[in-house]
């Protein structure tokens, strides 16, 4: 959870979001930053819940040498490895926009025991850690300093996040049948309100935002709906 004070002094005005991402979407990356800066700039409380969503079902789950994102977009979706590069590198310029760091070419697996894990965290420790989890090794992913396809390194954060080794261990192996559950409900909830891509957000849970949005764009969402909050 994203949490800031008012900008008066009050800290009374809390908006809830739910967040549909994928830790290996740099558009969710952007995204969240823009809005952690919206958050702060507008000085309200946020209750943050993020939920799952697969970018690649397909995507090969994770080996001893993962693809790269850009081997992987340019073999299984057909992409010229140029076009490729220079879509990572405009994300990058993003990404430097708002001071947040981003390596072009990382590892690329499928994300299910990851969701399943942040699920696990979100039942024992609540959907604060398991939000502050995610970002944690999203971050590390897209700085290049963590490979979240490395599982006993995300079971270590997700044990410091507050959740209790045996369950992340079974949540990472698929046995917590529980978290895929919750993994399955999230991405059917998502297609159900018409989710084609992530980030997807719904703010107070009426006010959808698809995709990366500006600053002032999340600005604007997050004063319109506060400022309904203190007139009812």
């Amino acid at each position: 959870m994203t949490q800031a004070t008012d900008q008066q002094g009050t800290g009374t005005r809390t908006v809830r979001i739910d967040v549909w991402t994928d830790l290996v979407c740099p558009w969710c990356y952007v995204g969240q930053a823009r809005l952690d800066e919206a958050i702060a700039a507008e000085g309200v409380d946020v209750d943050l819940t993020v939920h799952a969503f697969e970018l690649d079902p397909s995507a090969p789950h994770a080996h001893a040498e993962a693809p790269s994102n850009i081997d992987h977009l340019a073999t299984a979706k057909g992409m010229p490895r140029d076009q490729v590069l220079a879509m990572e590198q405009r994300i990058g310029e993003m990404a430097a926009e708002i001071d947040r760091p981003y390596v072009p070419e990382r590892p690329m697996a499928n994300t299910r025991a990851l969701h399943r894990i942040v699920k696990a965290v979100q039942s024992h420790a609540g959907t604060e850690a398991a939000a502050t989890l995610f970002s944690d090794v999203q971050g590390g992913y897209f700085a290049g300093t963590l490979d979240p396809f490395d599982m006993e390194a995300v079971v270590a954060r997700a044990v410091a996040a507050g959740a209790p080794v045996d369950a992340v261990r079974a949540a990472a192996s698929g046995e917590d049948t529980a978290a895929e559950a919750a993994v399955a409900a999230d991405i059917q909830q998502a297609r159900q309100m018409g989710a084609q891509g992530v980030p997807f957000m719904v703010f107070d849970e009426r006010m959808a935002a698809p995709g990366a949005m500006d600053v002032d764009t999340y600005r604007r969402a997050l004063r319109q709906l506060a400022d309904a909050q203190e007139e009812s």
